[in-house]
């Protein structure tokens, strides 16, 4: 089943779909916010959130606007920057990711290959704009974080994020 078909099942409220939906992705999203968030209960409330968000506007997926796996993670990274401002003001930067053993070696594999490829995309970018996206995305920073970060206006900020993703997925599509 497509992702398209997936989404179009969710969104018509079909509980199976939404818990294939939940177990092919899960795990990953809950990497990303255990990596935004202190506390692996806020992590696990965080992917909660998400999961619900999904769950009641899965009609706004639109897989000409990205993939799914990318949809979920900005849901994702949303709940969690939103949690961790509101539950740890003033937190430097996101939490480290707890250690252990992955539950699919497979599948961890292919994380590596991706993540692989994600790092090579970003090494093809100008310095400022790679140095903006990771900063937002795997530092988990504001724009006006990142601004202040690199001693720019917002509006150069933001341009850069801006123009980084969408260098990163046209490098990525060319996989």
């Amino acid at each position: 089943m497509t992702d398209e078909e997936l989404m179009r099942r969710v969104a018509s409220g079909d509980p199976a779909a939404f818990a294939a939906l939940y177990d092919g992705h899960a795990a990953r999203l809950f990497g990303l916010l255990i990596r935004l968030l202190p506390q692996r209960a806020d992590a696990e409330d965080a992917l909660q959130e998400t999961f619900l968000h999904v769950w009641r506007h899965a009609d706004r997926y639109d897989a000409a606007r990205g993939s799914l796996e990318v949809w979920l993670q900005m849901i994702a990274r949303s709940r969690g920057l939103d949690r961790r401002r509101r539950l740890h003001p003033g937190l430097p930067g996101p939490a480290k990711p707890e250690v252990g053993v992955p539950a699919d070696p497979l599948r961890a594999l292919e994380d590596n290959e991706t993540a692989g490829e994600v790092w090579q995309a970003l090494a093809r970018l100008p310095a400022e704009q790679g140095q903006a996206l990771i900063l937002a995305f795997f530092g988990g920073l504001t724009h006006e974080e990142v601004a202040t970060r690199q001693e720019v206006p917002l509006g150069t900020a933001k341009t850069r994020i801006r123009l980084a993703m969408s260098r990163m997925r046209v490098l990525l599509q060319g996989n």
